[in-house]
């Protein structure tokens, strides 16, 4: 006898034979668990672009004081360098990546420029 691939109880032989739940309920209930595991997958970019464009916010302000920033800050806040919504050749020919409306530059001597679009 097949047994429930949620709940481990015995597929009641009264469901279609290629039924791999014991009842509607139990197949309901894994549909959902299944939709928040997809949603939790397609949430975790976004979170992780929100979380890089506020550190760039932060040091944007900082920046605006011509205080000096570098890589190391954005490593010490757990940046993450391989997300980009976008990049931009400024007049210089230094590519900026934008996260949002923030974009950086980072140059030889691991100097940081941040910009912020209108």
């Amino acid at each position: 006898m097949k047994k429930c691939v949620r709940c481990g109880k015995a597929i009641p032989c009264t469901r279609k034979k290629s039924s791999r739940y014991c009842s509607d309920e139990c197949y309901y209930e894994a549909k959902k668990e299944r939709s928040t595991r997809r949603y939790a997958l397609l949430k975790a970019p976004a979170d992780e672009i929100r979380s890089n464009e506020s550190i760039l916010a932060y040091l944007y302000d900082i920046s605006v004081m011509d205080k000096p920033i570098y890589v190391a800050d954005l490593i010490r806040y757990n940046f993450n360098f391989s997300l980009s919504t976008e990049e931009h050749l400024d007049d210089k020919k230094r590519l900026f990546k934008f996260i949002g409306k923030y974009g950086y530059h980072i140059d030889r001597e691991k100097n940081l420029t941040i910009w912020k679009s209108k």
